[in-house]
């Protein structure tokens, strides 16, 4: 493959102004490319102006007069018409790329409000699907499955809050929001939006730099998606979340007829044996690695930092981008905003050919200030896959050592506590996202309707939010939300993925155990220590039984959290474990169970504590 370059700062796609427009597409290996210009997108009338190819391959066309409203596409050598890989806007279901005033798309006071302040060591994420989130009628909201019913401020289900509140309540500080830039098995005329078949979680982009039309009001318009986005996210600031995209730069869902390909065949993706490469399973690979690739993804990102103010970033099978390019990312990233959240899968789908030590996979973020989900937490929490095995949670202990590396932030402790991690901030901790069988799913699986499970799900939260590393949620964790044990429901209709916003009604002292431990974490603030810290502050209980994991932080206070797992209570004697004689503060005593959250007076004995079956308890001394 021949190695091409231009300077970074090189401007390509769409650069309007209301005197006029240029245009600049990068193929080098292409000798003809046309401008076609539509004043509609369903237009068969069009204006064709020959783009000009300078010494860096680029070609470059320039069309005098206001083109505001106006779209358009590329035709490669007289044969193929694409849009922009570029583009910023589009028509309805993606077909034309649009030209628009970006700052006539800005809400009243977007551009100067001001963002949370979220140290993105101290987050705590909480992960949603657009649509999944108000589409069902319970969400009370009147636009549901769109950009406005995610925020929506007064949405209810009898009074249960839903939409913005129920995110302001809970306390999260930062909402992931997976795939919202334009995808393309979804049609998104709303005459179709809740159509059986007509759904996907969004990992098959097509337009990288748009707003998905699906979410928006008005999908024909190419200006309203990106402005409710924006409202979305200022509203989220607002309330002092912070927004985080799911992106999808590993690959897209077209491979030879994609707009990438038919502009500069086969320089954007990795090829094996003559063909596609297949380390997503979709069919192909984005080659991050290839200087014009990787430029795409810097660019894209900054314009999502810059034009839409979103604070950070998750990565779809991360290790399918290279780790320079990585690396590069978080360097420009924060050089922009040093609060930056970024994070990633460290995987693949299947076998790649970027050598391995060039994939961002395990290890490649220690000392590089990114986080990496970490799968081994998880699965000794609440047991590996999506099959009825068990994890910590359900009874298997031989998972205790484990959930202590992962209550530890994953670092290297001592000899018998060893992690991927050389600092805890490098690692999220969850025990599931959207991906297989989320935890009420799982729990069924094992136990069946046990009334048992919502203590059970209390105490992964309460384990996760105790935890040193990132904390990290899926969207109804918080009411035992289920997916009717449906494992991979990226398409499944709307009965599987809907939100059902009863179950927080059913749930509400699950949903008031989830917001108190998230509190509880911010006032404790002692869940952000570094490596030093944590070897030097944090103390293992001995000599307990399987079922009970114990631990002292020594930070401002000095506290004792006990999980106990066990189905008995289990009484521990504090004089053979407090390292000093303070007595316990009454002011700050937790039992810690999902039915009775919040500070109590158990009036018990200082020297003997009663942990609660299924529980975590928390107290000061």
């Amino acid at each position: 493959m021949k190695i091409y370059n231009i300077p970074e700062d090189e401007k390509l796609g769409m650069i309007y102004s209301k005197s006029s427009t240029v245009f600049k597409v990068w193929a080098p290996a292409r000798n003809k490319i046309s401008l076609l210009i539509y004043e509609e997108y369903n237009s068969v009338r069009r204006r064709k102006y020959q783009m000009i190819k300078d010494e860096k391959g680029i070609f470059k066309a320039t069309v005098d007069g206001d083109l505001d409203g106006h779209f358009y596409t590329y035709l490669i050598e007289d044969k193929y018409e694409v849009t922009d890989p570029y583009s910023v806007a589009c028509s309805i279901n993606s077909e034309k790329s649009a030209i628009v005033d970006l700052a006539s798309t800005d809400p009243l006071g977007f551009r100067n409000h001001k963002a949370p302040d979220n140290n993105y060591k101290d987050a705590i994420i909480y992960e949603v699907h657009v649509k999944d989130y108000s589409i069902d009628i319970s969400s009370g909201t009147l636009n549901r499955g769109k950009y406005t019913g995610l925020v929506d401020r007064n949405s209810n289900y009898k009074d249960y809050s839903t939409g913005l509140k129920h995110l302001k309540d809970l306390g999260v500080t930062h909402v992931h929001l997976m795939p919202i830039a334009d995808f393309i098995t979804v049609r998104e005329e709303n005459e179709k939006f809740f159509s059986i078949d007509n759904y996907n979680w969004g990992y098959d982009p097509e337009l990288y730099n748009v707003p998905e039309g699906t979410y928006a009001t008005e999908p024909r318009d190419p200006k309203n998606r990106i402005k409710e986005l924006k409202e979305l996210i200022m509203a989220l600031h607002q309330e002092g979340i912070s927004v985080v995209l799911d992106v999808v730069y590993n690959h897209t869902y077209r491979s030879a007829d994609s707009n990438f390909n038919t502009i500069m065949p086969m320089y954007y993706y990795r090829s094996f044996n003559g063909g596609f490469s297949n380390g997503s399973g979709c069919g192909n690979e984005f080659a991050s690695e290839r200087n014009l690739a990787r430029k795409f993804i810097i660019d894209s990102l900054k314009y999502w930092q810059s034009e839409y103010r979103v604070d950070g970033f998750r990565f779809d099978l991360m290790a399918l981008i290279d780790r320079k390019t990585i690396y590069k990312a978080v360097e420009e990233l924060r050089k922009a905003d040093p609060n930056t959240l970024i994070y990633g899968e460290p995987w693949a789908a299947q076998s790649s050919p970027l050598p391995l030590e060039e994939m961002t996979g395990f290890g490649s973020q220690k000392n590089k200030n990114y986080a990496l989900f970490n799968p081994f937490y998880r699965d000794a929490l609440k047991g590996e896959g999506d099959n009825p095995n068990r994890g910590f949670l359900q009874g298997d202990h031989n998972y205790k050592n484990a959930v202590e590396t992962g209550i530890l932030g994953s670092i290297d402790y001592d000899e018998t506590h060893k992690g991927f991690c050389s600092e805890p901030d490098e690692t999220i901790n969850y025990y599931n996202s959207h991906d297989n069988l989320i935890i009420t799913d799982k729990l069924k699986l094992w136990f069946g309707d046990i009334v048992e499970i919502p203590e059970i799900a209390a105490l992964a939260t309460s384990i996760i939010m105790t935890s040193q590393g990132i904390p990290f949620i899926h969207a109804g964790n918080e009411f035992l939300r289920d997916k009717k044990l449906v494992r991979n429901s990226y398409k499944s209709d709307l009965t599987v993925n809907g939100i059902n916003w009863s179950l927080k009604e059913k749930y509400f002292d699950l949903f008031n155990y989830t917001k108190d431990i998230i509190e509880i974490r911010k006032e404790m603030n002692c869940f952000s220590l570094s490596a030093e810290e944590i070897r030097k502050n944090i103390r293992l209980i001995p000599d307990l039984p399987d079922r009970i994991i114990a631990y002292e932080i020594n930070s401002d206070f000095k506290y004792l959290i006990v999980h106990n797992s066990g189905w008995d209570d289990y009484i521990l004697d504090l004089s053979k474990i407090k390292s000093n004689s303070k007595k316990i503060d009454r002011e700050f005593e937790y039992s810690i169970i999902f039915d009775k959250s919040g500070k109590t007076n158990m009036r018990q004995s200082t020297k003997l504590l009663n942990t609660k079956r299924i529980s975590t308890t928390i107290i000061r001394y």
